[in-house]
């Protein structure tokens, strides 16, 4: 068991009074004793939790006489886990109906098998009621916000320490005894008796006395009379004066001695200080000025542990914890979100110096190269050759060559096109002439297109008497398949033969070539516009 890894507030519940404790490593501080009929308790108790203690986790250690235990068996009956758990909690149920807040514990001590008796494990069931005093302590806590280290019994807890105390205090280890007494008064004047066997809790007693011991005689007459009523019950639990026996009393020096006096038990017994015990079990309890009040002790022993012997389960502790432990996972996961982005983003951080790194190699090397490329160009026309000027000629020329435009292959397209039944009757081929208007339009019509490179318009006549509607499936005919052969080009239909145009210089006024009988050729029009040049 380690010193406190952190500090806690400490609540211990008691008959009289609720005791709050500040735990640190320097020891348990007693900050307050509340009493139960005290105004506004569950404010006053919030308020000192979360300003003089600093809303530290909070561990409840119940101190009150009405406890209850009993030892209990479990057969073992080779069912799963889940099964035993379950058995064990209905068990429970039906030891303490009627407390709500209860909890089991196994013992080293087993029943092997036998005749007619099966093997089992061997358990301690602890209960406490759910009385006014868990129900203030609770409604307390919750108002304060800290969050819940546990509830526990002192007793249980502070059974391993009755244990350690009795270990130091025996010199050699083969001497060891089975049972052990730890005897101290509490402020509240009560004397808690802890037995233990073999390190684990076997039996409490708590009772009333003298609360001074300002007549020496008188408190340790007393003690010894509540000692031997313990003895009386530990013939129950199989004891016998072969098993051995250690009995520690916290005392002042001189009730001690008395004390020590009056002992006929076949026993050893010690009598300490509450600074002498402390001192033995190396537990920091500051400075005290009475030492014969051992409650501090059993502060500060179950305030330090990182884990209860028996965490007594109850709804109103979880009610209280169970929040506050999900707002610590949410807490973490938040944190754990953090780190992870900050992870990428220095990872991201690291890969923007290393394209920053790349991109200043790249403009030193320009700068390089362009150091070498002018130096080269100065050395060429040092020996005659005008490196600029053909430099020039070749962009003139790819610039005239842009604009050439390839006549046999629009011709051959075109022909493939016709086939062998069609002809035309022109083909002019030109460069686009647009004025300023028009390439705005165009710009606004296709952003970003280019111009073409060139115009072809292929004329056709048709016989004045050929079926208007054949003639115009003709045409269309043809401007699909100039596109599919001239990929890159934009064609178009620009006149159906529906379209009249006159020929042969003759003139007829609209409406009356039905009257005048006046035959008419049909022309019809497609537009090529070349692949895009320059804009």
């Amino acid at each position: 068991m380690s010193l406190f890894t952190q500090n806690r507030t400490v609540l211990l519940v008691s008959d009289d009074a609720l005791y709050i404790y500040k735990a640190s490593s320097k020891g348990p501080q007693l900050v307050e004793a509340v009493p139960w009929e005290a105004e506004r308790f569950e404010e006053s108790v919030a308020s000192i939790i979360a300003k003089d203690c600093g809303r530290k986790p909070v561990l409840i250690l119940n101190d009150m006489v009405e406890q209850f235990y009993r030892k209990e068996r479990l057969v073992r009956t080779g069912v799963g886990m889940l099964d035993k758990t379950t058995m064990l909690k209905r068990k429970l149920h039906v030891a303490f109906p009627n407390h709500p807040i209860r909890a089991a514990m196994p013992l080293k001590e087993k029943v092997q098998k036998a005749d007619g008796q099966p093997a089992a494990d061997v358990y301690i069931f602890a209960a406490i009621a759910d009385t006014q005093h868990f129900r203030k302590t609770m409604a307390a806590v919750r108002k304060s916000l800290a969050s819940v280290a546990g509830f526990c019994l002192l007793p249980v807890e502070s059974s391993d320490m009755v244990g350690a105390l009795a270990a130091k205090l025996t010199r050699q280890k083969n001497q060891q005894p089975v049972w052990s007494v730890f005897i101290g008064q509490h402020r509240n004047g009560s004397l808690r008796q802890i037995v233990t066997k073999n390190g684990e809790l076997a039996l409490t007693r708590m009772s009333p006395i003298v609360e001074d011991d300002s007549d020496p005689a008188r408190w340790a007459n007393e003690v010894y009379q509540e000692f031997k009523a313990t003895m009386s019950y530990l013939s129950r639990f199989g004891y016998g004066e072969e098993d051995g026996l250690r009995v520690t009393a916290i005392a002042d020096t001189a009730a001690g001695d008395i004390l020590e006096g009056l002992f006929e038990e076949d026993c050893a017994f010690d009598a300490l200080t509450l600074s002498e015990a402390a001192k033995i079990l190396n537990l920091p309890v500051g400075y005290q000025d009475d030492q014969r009040h051992a409650d501090i002790l059993h502060v500060a022993w179950a305030g330090r542990k990182s884990r209860l012997i028996l965490p007594m389960k109850a709804v109103q502790v979880d009610e209280v914890s169970r929040p506050r432990q999900a707002a610590v996972l949410v807490s973490l996961l938040l944190f754990l979100g953090a780190a992870f982005l900050g992870y990428q983003i220095m990872g991201q951080s690291q890969e923007l110096l290393g394209i920053r790194a790349e991109l200043k190699d790249m403009r030193d090397k320009k700068i390089q190269l362009d150091s070498q490329y002018q130096a080269e160009v100065q050395r060429k026309e040092e020996l005659g050759f005008d490196v600029r000027l053909v430099q020039s000629s070749i962009a003139v020329h790819e610039e005239l060559e842009a604009g050439n435009i390839d006549i046999l292959a629009l011709f051959k397209g075109v022909g493939e096109a016709l086939g062998k039944d069609l002809r035309l009757d022109e083909i002019s081929v030109s460069y686009p002439k647009k004025t300023t208007v028009s390439n705005v339009i165009g710009q606004m019509a296709k952003p970003g297109a280019a111009a073409p490179l060139y115009e072809a318009r292929l004329k056709m006549t048709y016989p004045g008497t050929t079926d208007v509607e054949k003639g115009n499936n003709e045409v269309r005919a043809l401007r699909d398949r100039l596109s599919k052969i001239l990929p890159g080009h934009e064609v178009a239909v620009t006149k159906y033969l529906k379209d009249y145009e006159y020929t042969e210089g003759i003139i007829v006024e609209t409406g009356d070539l039905n009257t005048q009988g006046v035959s008419q050729d049909f022309v019809a029009e497609i537009l090529i516009k070349g692949p895009e040049g320059r804009s």
